[in-house]
C-alpha cells in the first residue's frame, strides 16, 4: 500500500464512504488519522460535496474530536441536513402548485435519487430540478410567482429557467433535458415517451428506471467532457445498482444507441473499484485521477484541455470560443431558429454579455489555459477520451 499522502487520504475517503453507504465492515484504525490527514480529508471530501457523509462515518467510528477540523465536519453535516429539509419543502410547494394547475411535471436527478440512499439527507443537491412541457412554461412560472412568491430569472437558458423561492431555494425549471450533444440528445429528446404518471389522476410523472439510469449516465458524459463530474455520480450509480430493480440490457441498449456504451462500461468499473473493493486497472486509475482533480463540476483547466483535444489545435479552439458555432449560439438565442440571418448581430450581443455580466475574467483565463496547453497534453487527452468512449 502506497504511503503517498494524497493516496492515503483518497483510500481513507472511500473507506469511510463505503462504511456509511455500503455498510462495509472494513476496520478503520484511529491511529491512521492524524490531524494533518483529517484536514486533507476535509478538503478532499468538501471539494466533492461529501464532507457530510464522511462526518457521519467518522462519528460512527469515534474519530471526531473537538478540534477545529472535526467541528467543520459537523458543520458540513448539519448544513446538509438543513439543505435537504429546505429542498424537500420547496419541492412539496412546487408539486402542490403544479397539481393544482394540472401542469404535468417530472422531478429529476437528486429529487428522485435521495429516496434510494440510506438517509435522504446524504444525497445533497444545490437546487431542485423539475421538468415540464415547453408549452406549459409561462403558465408554470406565473403560478409559482403568484401563488408562492417565487422570483423568476429574466433570462431563459438553453434548457431551463431559474426561479428562487422566498427562502432562497433555487429551482431549475426545465423544459428539456437535452444537453446540446447530438449523440445523447436523440434519446434525451424523448423523455416523455419513457415516463408515466405516478398516480392515475396526478400530474407528477416519473421516468422508467432504465431511462432514469440512462439519463444519469448521459448527464455524466456531458459533465465528463466539460472538466469532470465529481465522485457523487459514481456513488449514485452504485446506489441505483444496489437499490433499483431494473433491466440492465435495456440500459445497455439505450447507451449503445447514443454511443456511450463504452463510457458506461468504464464508469461502472470505477464504481466497482470505489464502492465494491475491486482492484484498479491502469484505465480506472487514470479516470480516478481525472475525477479527483476536478471536484464536483470539474476544473476549467480540464475543460480547456478536453475541448482543445477535440478541436485539434489551439487556433481552432480559440476561433470556436470567439465565434460560437451557429448550432450552439441558437441555444442561447432561440430566435435564430426562425431568423438565422441575425447570427452576426447576436454573436456581438454574446460578446457584450460576456463583458458586462461578469464572464470576462473567466474567458480570459480560459484562453490563457488554451495557449498554455502543449501538443503532447492534447494528444494524451484525445487518446484518453477515445479509450473511455467519448
Amino acid at each position: 500500500m502506497t504511503t503517498d499522502g494524497t493516496m492515503t487520504t483518497t483510500k481513507l475517503l472511500f473507506a469511510l464512504l463505503r462504511s456509511e453507504i455500503c455498510d462495509s465492515q472494513e476496520p478503520i484504525a484511529a491511529q491512521a488519522i492524524s490531524e494533518e490527514t483529517l484536514e486533507k480529508l476535509y478538503k478532499l471530501s468538501g471539494a466533492h460535496d461529501l464532507a457530510h457523509i464522511v462526518c457521519a462515518s467518522l462519528h460512527k467510528h469515534g474519530l471526531l474530536g473537538q478540534d477545529p477540523i472535526s467541528q467543520k465536519f459537523r458543520g458540513a453535516q448539519m448544513t446538509a441536513i438543513l439543505r435537504h429539509e429546505r429542498l424537500k419543502y420547496a419541492l412539496q410547494e412546487v408539486s402542490a402548485v403544479f397539481e393544482k394547475e394540472k401542469i404535468a411535471y417530472m422531478p429529476l436527478k437528486g429529487s428522485v435519487l435521495r429516496d434510494y440512499y440510506p438517509a435522504a439527507w446524504m444525497r445533497t443537491s444545490c437546487d431542485i430540478d423539475v421538468l415540464i412541457h415547453r408549452e406549459d412554461l409561462d403558465r408554470a412560472v406565473d403560478a409559482l410567482v403568484q401563488q408562492r412568491g417565487y422570483k423568476a430569472s429574466d433570462r431563459v437558458e438553453y434548457h431551463d429557467i431559474s426561479l428562487f423561492s422566498p427562502s432562497g431555494v433555487h429551482l431549475e425549471l426545465h423544459f428539456t433535458i437535452q444537453e446540446n450533444m447530438e449523440n445523447i440528445d436523440r434519446l434525451l429528446s424523448k423523455v416523455w415517451d419513457y415516463a408515466w404518471p405516478q398516480t392515475p389522476e396526478g400530474a407528477c410523472y416519473l421516468q422508467s428506471k432504465e431511462y432514469f439510469l440512462f439519463h444519469h449516465l448521459a448527464h455524466m458524459s456531458y459533465h465528463f467532457i466539460r472538466g469532470g463530474c465529481g465522485i457523487k455520480p459514481f456513488m449514485d450509480l452504485y446506489i441505483m445498482n444496489r437499490a433499483m430493480d431494473y433491466d440492465r440490457e435495456k440500459v445497455k441498449k439505450f447507451c449503445k444507441e447514443c454511443g456511450i456504451d463504452t463510457f458506461y462500461s468504464h464508469v461502472s468499473e470505477l464504481t466497482d473499484v470505489w464502492f465494491s473493493g475491486k482492484a484498479h486497472t491502469l484505465l480506472t486509475a487514470r479516470i480516478e485521477h481525472y475525477i479527483l482533480t476536478g471536484g464536483v463540476y470539474g476544473t476549467l483547466e480540464n475543460q480547456v484541455l478536453v475541448a482543445q483535444s477535440k478541436q485539434g489545435s489551439k487556433a481552432k479552439y480559440f476561433l470556436q470560443r470567439i465565434f460560437m458555432p451557429y448550432e450552439s449560439l441558437k441555444n442561447y438565442y432561440p430566435i435564430l431558429n426562425k431568423h438565422p440571418y441575425l447570427t452576426p448581430i447576436l454573436q456581438v450581443c454574446r460578446w457584450f454579455r460576456i463583458l458586462f455580466r461578469g464572464d470576462a475574467k473567466r474567458s480570459i483565463t480560459e484562453l490563457s489555459y488554451n495557449n498554455n496547453v502543449s501538443r503532447s497534453q492534447a494528444e494524451e487527452m484525445r487518446g484518453f477520451l477515445e479509450e473511455i468512449g467519448l
